[in-house]
């Protein structure tokens, strides 16, 4: 299969004694200033008072949106085009958070303890808000009551793709391959608890195959372990596998939404295969629970603004990312059927909480 892109030092410091003769001899020099009136004095104090005022109520309205992750992915990108916008839309600074640690807790809660005023956001992928509650033991928030939804920002798909040491071509000559190989039978995986660990998992499932996950720290280390003929099967979000699929290094045999992905629709879906299988991750915005939902309203108004903007869906696109812009209930339904969609598959495969 042949596939094409739509894309388009220290400082030297004078002896303290010379230093401070220079200073008195300099000010010998300067002419001598009369000390201001009154109505000067305070007319100063006023204009010092108005300027502090008017940077603390400054800060006070500062929008932040708190990523849990360490900054460079595509997430990340786009959430700082989403900052700038909103600083035009509000006539207010917007600013990026970083707050990785924990595998995203740490910011999440972060965002949870907050003030409810809608002035500091949580933008997270899917997998805090819907896989967490099955991956960890002791989490430390509920993503449905610590927080309210404001908007979905963008999806992505996954890919499930195999190198050399099969040689197949379809999921129909995988199955055959999984069964007579089930010592062989592992996907790379780029970290446990994640979406393209649960896709094989629900598909060896489905298939009466046995497929084993291999969790690595990342796609990149995944797919040189796929190429490299060390593993037989990866499965990573799907702009990730493409550039080794056109280069003929890997086959895309699926990509993981309902419908084949509009950025590259040569590589068909699980479902039009005929197996019951979908799932793709997505970038969403989130506020405190307790934040007025007038508030929401007005963020959720502008925030889609700028999501269905020419400009952002350009850069999305460019990260394999599809834009979307939902209103605060979309949202909420999309994260409650995705976590009613994923985690019966954690306690079907006997998946142990960390």
């Amino acid at each position: 299969m042949r596939l094409h892109s739509r894309r388009g030092g220290a400082l030297d410091l004078p002896d303290i004694e010379d230093k401070i003769k220079h200073r008195q001899s300099q000010a010998e020099l300067m002419p001598t200033r009369s000390l201001p009136g009154r109505r000067t004095f305070l007319a100063g104090a006023a204009a010092t008072a108005g300027a502090w005022l008017a940077g603390a109520a400054n800060a006070a309205t500062t929008l932040r949106f708190v990523y849990p992750y360490a900054p460079g992915s595509g997430g990340d990108v786009l959430v700082r085009l989403l900052a700038e916008d909103m600083q035009k839309a509000l006539g207010s600074p917007a600013i990026v958070e970083n707050k990785p640690g924990a595998d995203g807790r740490i910011g999440v809660r972060e965002v949870m303890r907050a003030e409810p005023d809608g002035n500091t956001l949580l933008y997270t992928p899917f997998g805090t808000m819907v896989l967490f509650p099955s991956v960890f033991k002791d989490l430390g928030f509920d993503p449905f009551t610590d927080f309210k939804p404001v908007t979905q920002v963008a999806t992505f798909d996954f890919g499930f793709a195999t190198g050399p040491m099969t040689k197949v071509r379809t999921l129909a000559e995988l199955i055959d391959w999984l069964k007579k190989n089930p010592d062989a039978s592992n996907v790379a995986v780029p970290g446990l608890g994640t979406l393209p660990q649960l896709l094989p998992l629900k598909f060896a499932a489905e298939t009466g195959t046995r497929i084993d996950a291999i969790a690595y720290r990342g796609t990149a280390p995944a797919l040189t372990a796929v190429v490299s003929g060390q593993i037989a099967l990866i499965c990573a979000p799907l702009g990730d596998l493409v550039a080794q699929a056109q280069a003929g290094a890997i086959t895309l045999l699926a990509a993981s939404g309902k419908t084949r992905n509009p950025l590259i629709t040569e590589v068909p879906t699980f479902i039009e295969q005929g197996f019951n299988l979908w799932g793709s991750g997505w970038y969403a915005v989130f506020a405190p629970a307790k934040t007025p939902d007038a508030r929401i309203a007005e963020l959720a108004k502008e925030l889609v603004k700028s999501i269905r903007g020419d400009a952002f869906r350009a850069r999305a696109h460019a990260l394999w990312l599809s834009p979307t812009g939902t209103t605060a209930a979309e949202l909420g339904a999309i994260q409650k059927a995705d976590f009613e969609l994923w985690s019966p598959v954690f306690k079907a495969a006997n998946l142990p909480a960390r």
